[in-house]
């Protein structure tokens, strides 16, 4: 099973969250034309000394303590520390945003990230040109920010599977957003409180976990008030992983989640029981039904959701 990051770069609009999503191509073999956050799998290089040696040592711990295996064992700190570049690089290739800081803990001023940009296709190419990048920049990943959100996992009756680690970040003060548009067609800044809205009439198409994504930003942030106020308050969260099952229907598939109705009698690889469960999780809509077109089927080969 494939580790991956998914990254939630939110910002405020006049008011309301919004949250960058990303439009597949319509010509893509798998999860196209669907809207997902900007992700990707974690690469060899982003465990390497390297690329660990980039994260701040005060962040170390800190990123260790915040993730656990699927059995609540906490991750070791290689794999712990890589999924955070990951989400760093993957946030960079695919949006254009780099969460950086220089070696006096400035953070990256506008004209610097832009001057990097054209480094974003050879990163693309070689993952490792970004460690390479950092280090030759004298550059350190500002992972502190990270929200450790959620955790999920690809049903088992999925042939690709990917183990992703959810994360929330503001869009750093001064950078833009510059999408890569080689495997999408657009990007858009989506207000988690609309999206079911536009979810039904048909404007933006979604897998499960990125609807209910959606709809536990929207709560959070109607609860808390503010961004910053949301990311402080939820900086602990609580984060089991989330594997759902799938139940093959004569021409549909239904999304059960561990803590629906006859989770438990639906065969394949499952979660903890659904009394484990934070009432975020438990509080959002019950089981989905998606159609068996290919297209729409849980996760393709992007582990960006």
């Amino acid at each position: 099973m494939r580790q991956a990051a998914t990254v939630l770069l939110l910002r405020e609009q006049e008011g309301d969250l919004e949250v960058l999503m990303m439009r597949r191509g319509a010509a893509l073999s798998f999860m196209a034309g669907m809207w997902v956050f900007p992700g990707g799998r974690m690469e060899p290089a982003d465990q390497s000394p390297a690329a660990l040696a980039r994260v701040p040592r005060t962040a170390l711990d800190a990123c260790g303590d915040r993730l656990h295996s699927m059995q609540g064992e906490r991750l070791d700190a290689q794999s712990a520390l890589g999924l955070h570049v990951a989400a760093c690089r993957e946030t960079f290739e695919e949006a254009g945003v780099l969460l950086a800081r220089d070696a006096s803990g400035s953070p990256c001023s506008l004209a610097r990230v832009e001057q990097l940009q054209e480094r974003r296709t050879e990163v693309n190419r070689d993952p490792s040109a970004f460690v390479r990048m950092l280090v030759e920049e004298n550059l350190y990943l500002d992972v502190e920010p990270l929200v450790y959100w959620s955790h999920w996992i690809t049903p088992s009756l999925e042939p690709k599977r990917f183990d992703t680690r959810f994360f929330v970040v503001p869009l750093p003060s001064g950078q833009a957003v510059n999408a890569d548009l080689s495997e999408l067609t657009e990007h858009a800044w989506i207000n988690p409180a609309t999206a079911a809205a536009a979810l039904e009439r048909g404007e933006i198409r979604v897998v499960p976990p990125t609807l209910l994504t959606l709809e536990d930003l929207r709560d959070s942030y109607a609860e808390h008030g503010s961004l910053q106020s949301m990311l402080a308050a939820e900086s602990h969260r609580a984060t089991p992983a989330v594997m759902p099952r799938i139940e093959v229907q004569d021409d549909a598939f239904r999304v059960v989640m561990p803590w629906d109705p006859g989770y438990d009698q639906i065969p394949g690889e499952g979660c903890q029981p659904p009394q484990s469960f934070p009432e975020h999780f438990t509080r959002r809509r019950s089981s989905l039904t998606v159609t068996r077109q290919r297209e729409v089927r849980w996760k393709g080969e992007s582990p960006g959701y």
